[in-house]
C-alpha cells in the first residue's frame, strides 16, 4: 500500500517552475455516530489525468474506507461531481446513515442543492446525487 501511495503521489507531473507554496490544513473531528466524507476532483491538464477520490473517517478520525477513479471527461467540474457522487454511494453500501461531507467546488455543492435543468451538461450526475441525498439517512454537503 505504502509503494501504491508513494506512485499516486510522486512529482512526475509537477512543474517546479509553477509549484505552489504548501498549505497546512487541519481535519475537523465530526460528532459521535457521523461519518465524514471528503470528496475532491483533479485535473492535470489532459483526460488521461483527471480523476477523483474520496475518504471516509469516523468522528476519531479512524480510516473507513476511500476510493480514488479516473474521470471521463476532462472537467474539472465533472470530476468533483464524481467523486461526490461515488463517494456518497460508498457511504450507503457500508451502511453510514450520518455522514457529513465538505467539497471544496463550490460549484458542485451549490448545483446539488439547487438542482439543475434537464438540459445541464451533467444533469443525470447532479439527479444521480439529489436521489441518493433523498435516502433514509442524514447528509449534509458543504464547501470546505
Amino acid at each position: 500500500m505504502l509503494h501504491s501511495c508513494s506512485m499516486a503521489f510522486d512529482n512526475q507531473f509537477q512543474d517546479t517552475a509553477h509549484a505552489s507554496s504548501q498549505d497546512l490544513v487541519a481535519w475537523s473531528r465530526s460528532s459521535e455516530g457521523t461519518v465524514c466524507l471528503n470528496v475532491d476532483g483533479s485535473l492535470l491538464g489532459s483526460p488521461q489525468s483527471t480523476g477523483f477520490g474520496r475518504l471516509v473517517r469516523n468522528s476519531d478520525g479512524t480510516f473507513l474506507g476511500g476510493f480514488y477513479g479516473v474521470a471521463t471527461q476532462a472537467s474539472i467540474l465533472y470530476a468533483d461531481i464524481m467523486a461526490l457522487l461515488h463517494g456518497l454511494e460508498l457511504c450507503w453500501d457500508k451502511g453510514f446513515r450520518r455522514v457529513i461531507c465538505f467539497s471544496d467546488s463550490l460549484q458542485t455543492v451549490t448545483l446539488v442543492k439547487n438542482g439543475v435543468s434537464p438540459y445541464h451538461q451533467f444533469a443525470n450526475e447532479i439527479v444521480s446525487i439529489r436521489q441518493l441525498l433523498d435516502r433514509d439517512w442524514s447528509v449534509a454537503v458543504d464547501p470546505l
